[in-house]
């Protein structure tokens, strides 16, 4: 009788964490939400290329395009950011900064990156 309680309360639980574990990969998928970026604060992960608008106060005309890129220089993927004539190029951790617009490379993978700009 305990082995039967047992096996019935794994599979509640199993029933339960069923739909989080399938919404996760959707989820994960979704394209970032970056109208948020318009005023310079925001963090986001994406696969593709991507570029936004942001406000004028930071001293950029045109859209903001970032995308993950490979380096010969230092011979790893990087997260590059330019508008107009400005760019900067970060490894994972570390930080940069175009017009008035500061920004941080949080995470870069195989599939992607994630960066959070702080405004």
């Amino acid at each position: 009788m305990h082995r039967t309680a047992i096996t019935a309360l794994t599979l509640a639980c199993a029933l339960i964490a069923a739909p989080a574990l399938a919404a996760t990969p959707a989820a994960a998928a979704a394209k970032p939400n970056l109208r948020a970026c318009y005023d310079g604060k925001c963090t986001f992960t994406f696969t593709k290329s991507v570029k936004f608008l942001v406000a004028k106060k930071y001293g950029l005309s045109g859209w903001v395009h970032v995308a993950k890129e490979w380096n010969d220089l230092v011979g790893a993927d990087v997260i590059a950011v330019w508008s107009g004539g400005s760019s900067a190029f970060m490894g994972e951790g570390t930080s940069g900064g175009i017009g008035k617009l500061d920004f941080r490379a949080l995470a870069i993978t195989g599939k992607g990156a994630t960066v959070r700009f702080t405004g």
